[in-house]
């Protein structure tokens, strides 16, 4: 009989391999795939959402950084620089820029040199918080998908070539602390955390010292703010602590402006004065100077009646469908919210974003507002009005997400949703693939070469040109008349010598790397200024002159506003060349050119024609033409 086995300290069974049951093997790796699965999506989400946002954005800083200024952006480069190098501001150098504006080009100025690059690199930084802070507000009001529909819609329209006017924007500048506004408010309301709405006022306050239209998100603010009230939403004394913390943000942000202005001495308009010389125009008694704010709109409006407007701002909108369609949708969608329960037996599910409709509703509707305050209608002032649409459109997507997410029929709300998606596309194919027809001009775009018609201004023209203007470069060409002119001036000339611009033209002085010694190194309203006032700023040039002859003077021969004009040219040109500097030639052109501007154009323009006399006679004995590659476009002038 066999004994049983004795289990010993040798014998003990070795631990087998450890395997796990197949039913709890398959349990926790499900437990754990559901949580990384989870964060993996969110991230995958995101991700998808910041690379379809920043595609168009990046486009659009691609298409900046090799676009050369030759206007607005020039000219607020030119007066950071003239005033770093310690002209006194409004005396030696009177800015075109408001304060917001010269203000950073000064610090992009001093940080990255003479050059667009500094100011383009802060507006950059600002257009992304911008966007960034626009997501998390809307992300955190309506939910994922509608903050990803409205910021891609942001970061497209506001790159757009359609209208994206490219270099140092002021536009782009105010809208980037326009959103930083509006964000920081949202979430201030969803959150209750005060130093959100410190904020809120302080990038709110801002917004108008680059451009006065950014009293549009101010507006909105503060009828949100009332109406909280009114609505019985909030108690007084809540709204007047929102009201206290948006204007201590402000104060605290504008006051620095104030002490630099009035304890240095600084001859700068303060910030805000806009506001007083404005209401001045209407108030009687008011300031002399709510007349000079006003000139400029006035002056306009005689040069660009109404009837010629209004096709221009219709057009520009018929590119802006999508944007535009968005705001229509959230409003046509809050309304039927509002009168639902007196049509049906049924009432709607209350959200708490519905309160929020008012809040874009009125900045968008300030936006598209004050794009008919000036006939000139320039593209960039469309800009706006795109980042708050995009905001309010937000509550559109909103709905529907919601709705779906909730619905017995999912396949009915996907179909829905893909239609939307299909209809977005629709609306906004010219943005990228670009138009047959100006928006500004309403003329077809024809090519040059072929005839043909051709397509312009779309993400993917603008890329094309860009691509070719980079290679032509390298070869060469592919630069224009005036970047030529400031080449040439610049490897003619000491740094110490001073040129002169006449006309729209301040990137020249950019390109150059030179100052002007007029206090006003350029003008851009010679046809819309009276003949009183342009007389005495010939005067003003021609007396710096006599102080510091400039080496070189541009005639930029720029067809300014309004388009109907020839420009006031500084040296006459005829069918047989420029002009003898004859006496008896000159006074016999004089007199019969006046004559026509006076029957062709308008007695003004004659006028104005006849006062610049000075300065023809000035240049035209003092300086030499300069033949180049430029003289098409430009004419180039050296001193004997």
């Amino acid at each position: 009989m066999s004994k049983p086995h004795r289990k010993t300290r040798h014998s003990k069974k070795l631990p087998k391999p450890h395997h796990r049951h197949p039913a709890a093997s398959t349990s926790h790796s499900k437990t754990v795939g559901v949580k990384f699965t989870a964060r993996q999506k969110s991230i995958v989400v995101l991700g998808i959402i910041a690379i379809l946002a920043a595609i168009p954005f990046g486009l659009g800083k691609y298409f900046e950084f090799n676009t050369p200024g030759a206007f607005d952006s020039g000219a607020y480069v030119y007066s950071a620089q003239k005033i770093l190098s310690g002209a006194e501001i409004g005396v030696e150098e009177r800015p075109s820029a408001q304060i917001g504006t010269l203000l950073v080009n000064m610090l992009g100025v001093r940080l990255w040199g003479f050059s667009e690059k500094g100011p383009e690199l802060i507006q950059m930084i600002l257009q992304a918080a911008a966007l960034i802070m626009m997501f998390i507000a809307m992300r955190k009001l309506f939910g994922t998908l509608p903050a990803a529909v409205g910021v891609i819609v942001a970061s497209i329209y506001l790159s757009a070539p359609t209208i994206a006017k490219y270099g140092n924007v002021k536009e782009q500048y105010m809208i980037a602390f326009m959103v930083l506004g509006a964000s920081c408010f949202v979430l201030y309301q969803l959150s209750g955390k005060w130093w959100l709405a410190v904020l809120a006022g302080t990038f709110a306050g801002w917004a108008p010292l680059f451009k006065p239209t950014g009293l549009s998100v101010i507006g909105a603010i503060g009828v949100f703010v009332l109406a909280q009230a009114m609505l019985r939403r909030k108690t007084i004394r809540q709204t007047g602590i929102d009201i206290l913390l948006l204007l201590g943000g402000a104060a605290v942000a504008i006051a620095p402006l104030y002490l630099w202005i009035l304890g240095w001495d600084v001859q700068m308009g303060l910030p805000y004065a806009f506001v007083w010389q404005t209401l001045g125009k209407f108030l009687p008694g008011g300031p002399e100077a709510g007349q000079a704010a006003a000139d400029y709109i006035s002056e306009s409006r005689e040069h660009a009646p109404f009837s010629e407007q209004w096709p221009r701002v219709l057009r520009y909108y018929a590119h802006l469908m999508l944007p535009i369609a968005l705001v229509l949708g959230a409003i046509i969608a809050r309304i039927l919210r509002l009168v639902w329960p007196a049509l049906t037996a049924k009432k709607p599910e209350a959200k708490s974003y519905d309160r929020f409709v008012l809040l874009f509703g009125v900045w968008w509707v300030l936006d598209m507002a004050f794009v008919w305050i000036s006939p000139r209608s320039y593209e960039q002032y469309y800009l706006p009005l795109t980042a708050s649409a995009a905001m309010l459109g937000g509550y559109l997507v909103a709905i529907y997400y919601d709705k779906a997410k909730t619905a017995i029929s999912r396949p009915k709300y996907v179909a829905i949703g893909l239609l939307g998606l299909l209809l977005m596309i629709i609306m906004s194919w010219q943005i990228f693939f670009g138009t047959t027809v100006s928006p500004h001009s309403g003329t077809t775009y024809v090519n040059r070469a072929t005839g043909e018609v051709e397509r312009r201004r779309g993400y993917l023209q603008k890329y094309r040109e860009i691509s070719d203007r980079r290679k032509a470069i390298l070869i060469g060409e592919g630069k224009g008349g005036w970047e030529l002119i400031g080449e040439h001036i610049r490897a003619n000339s000491q740094a110490t010598d001073k040129i002169y611009v006449w006309g729209w033209y301040p990137g020249i002085y950019v390109i150059a790397q030179r100052l002007s010694p007029a206090p006003k190194a350029f003008e851009g309203n010679m046809h819309t200024l009276s003949p009183e006032v342009l007389s005495e700023r010939i005067d003003e040039i021609l007396t710096s002159f006599e102080k510091e002859p400039p080496k070189f003077i541009v005639d930029s021969l720029k067809q300014h506003f309004p388009w109907d004009r020839p420009p006031l040219q500084l040296w006459p040109q005829t069918q047989g060349g420029f002009l003898p500097n004859n006496k008896q030639a000159v006074e016999a052109y004089e007199t019969a050119y006046a004559k026509l501007l006076e029957e062709k154009v308008e007695p003004a323009e004659a006028e104005r024609f006849k006062v610049m006399g000075a300065f023809r006679e000035y240049v035209m004995s003092n300086y030499k033409v300069v033949q180049g590659q430029f003289s098409r476009q430009h004419v180039l002038f050296e001193r004997k």
